[in-house]
């Protein structure tokens, strides 16, 4: 019973630290801080539960590191299907590519700016979008256009 708790305690505390970290950059400070309060709360018991039990059950040990590693996947996955924030997406095409005017038509906000590659001229499309709608976006761009080069970036707006 000691080991699924110490397990359990663990993997919590690394859900919720990579949901923390999120939420920080996303600047949910006060959240993020709150969230804080009850991580230490888990660790100060999971890392007590170790010490209390080193010597005597060592396998405690193996609890706390696999519900390191499993809280921390968890954590990932979670923060993947939150998608807080939003993504700059940067797309290189040929200057004669119809993305811009499909994409608009579509009413995606996107800006355009004129580029030269090795041989010709490009153009490079900036497109703000919610982290949870990427995907679909550079889905939608490649089926447009096979060619086009597609970077995303996280991105936040400065309004101040």
């Amino acid at each position: 019973m000691t080991y699924l708790l110490i397990f359990s305690a663990k993997t919590i505390e690394n859900i919720l630290t990579t949901i923390r970290i999120i939420l920080l950059s996303n600047h949910k400070k006060l959240i993020a801080s709150l969230l804080n309060f009850f991580i230490t709360l888990i660790w100060i018991y999971s890392t007590i539960s170790i010490l209390d039990n080193f010597m005597k059950e060592p396998i405690s040990i193996l609890a706390y590191a696999l519900g390191c590693g499993v809280g921390s996947y968890l954590g990932c996955f979670i923060e993947e299907k939150i998608a807080l924030g939003n993504n700059m997406i940067t797309c290189i095409t040929e200057s004669k590519s119809i993305l811009t005017k499909k994409l608009r038509e579509l009413e995606y906000q996107v800006t355009t700016l004129d580029g030269f590659g090795i041989n010709d001229a490009k153009k490079i499309l900036l497109i703000m979008i919610p982290r949870k709608k990427k995907f679909k976006l550079a889905h939608l761009i490649k089926r447009i256009d096979k060619d086009a080069i597609i970077v995303m970036e996280n991105a936040s707006y400065f309004n101040k």
